[in-house]
């Protein structure tokens, strides 16, 4: 059942409940019970409203994080191509080599990240436009309620309508087993979710050493990179003269 759903089941809910004290005693009493829903429904539309703030926060953020990344990237590609150029003219000093070991080291790590945070902002964006669609809903289905209060005193009003609305109301008892299903849906999910966070938190010490692994790993990786690089420039540079013998 969704939200609007559940709304007008609370809503259905209160008249069976109130009985003949709400349906028979008068336009003020329907008056008074819509009233309620409206404002429930409004305290919950500002909630929903708040929860899409934060959301939306979150997407700029890693918007913001991603754009940063793009940057550092950028300045780190310059270092690096420095750092090729020390080593190329000074390559009896080993801190050039560690220090384009380190930015490429970094290039990746920010290679990895930003694939994580295009995925996020992805998802971010997407829920951030379902969640504006479901608010729209919000306010057009606030604006059908407070309608139809006028459109309920109306039919009280006629006798008529009063004895259809009692007999449509008859059959509406079965709210507060929906209500009591969603309740323990939500707990088994509660539970659930803490299970799963027992077991997360068991494997945290695999989980740190394998990243030193990882680590480790990757800065091997950099330096045998950052060799290779050194080496293609190197060769490149030694082959020039011989070609300009050659076609001299």
């Amino acid at each position: 059942m969704g939200f609007f759903g559940k709304l007008w089941a609370r809503i259905r809910g209160i008249f069976i409940t109130a009985g003949d004290d709400v349906v028979s005693s008068s336009p003020e009493a329907i008056r008074a019970t819509y009233a309620t829903a409206i404002d429930q429904a409004k305290k919950r539309y500002k909630e929903m409203e708040n929860a899409v703030a934060l959301l939306a926060r979150e997407r700029d953020r890693t918007e913001t994080t991603l754009r940063d990344l793009e940057r550092e990237e950028v300045e780190l590609q310059k270092k690096l191509d420095g750092a090729l150029a020390s080593a190329e003219s000074d390559p009896n000093n080993p801190a050039h080599r560690e220090a384009g070991t380190r930015y490429l080291a970094r290039i990746k790590e920010i290679d990895e990240k930003q694939a994580t945070l295009v995925t996020e902002f992805e998802s971010q964006r997407t829920k951030v436009e379902e969640y504006k669609m479901r608010l729209r809903s919000f306010t057009e289905e606030i604006t059908r309620l407070q309608r139809e209060q006028g459109e309920m005193i109306a039919e009280f009003v006629s006798t008529q309508q009063v004895l259809h609305l009692e007999d449509r109301l008859r059959g509406l008892g079965e709210t507060a087993v929906d209500e009591s299903i969603v309740a323990i849906r939500e707990k088994v999910a509660t539970m659930r979710s803490r299970a799963k966070i027992a077991t997360e938190m068991s494997s945290a010490t695999l989980a740190t050493q394998d990243r030193t692994y990882e680590q480790v790993g990757a800065e091997r990786e950099a330096a045998s990179k950052f060799d290779e690089l050194l080496k293609a420039r190197t060769g490149v540079k030694a082959g020039t003269p011989d070609r300009e013998r050659e076609l001299g």
